[in-house]
């Protein structure tokens, strides 16, 4: 059993514990925006993680990629997002016509 305990009765409970809760909280500052060298590297890190993710799709043997429903010449295309949502509609659209799922 989970019981709720509020931060006030906590502190009746345990005398002299919770003495920092009645401290003003200090302002919290607005995050910095990242500069120029932070975005450079958070594209570098991004194409290297998608760089990866492709090599690891192109090990896959040609059931295995049938089997996640694409081929060898869709592999560059595994991290395009509007790649993935065009090959959903599809999918749902060809599932509807062919009567394996019901439409709503």
């Amino acid at each position: 059993m989970t019981a709720h305990v509020s931060k006030e009765q906590l502190g009746l409970m345990l005398p002299g514990t919770m003495s920092h809760y009645d401290q003003n909280e200090p302002e919290y500052l607005e995050a910095p925006r990242p500069g120029v060298l932070a975005s450079l590297m958070l594209a570098v890190s991004g194409w290297v993680s998608s760089s990866t993710e492709v090599k690891e799709v192109s090990s896959l043997s040609d059931a295995q990629l049938a089997d996640i429903g694409i081929n060898r010449g869709e592999i560059p295309l595994v991290n395009d997002h509007a790649f993935a949502t065009q090959r959903n509609q599809d999918r749902v659209l060809a599932a509807l016509q062919a009567g394996r799922i019901a439409g709503g």
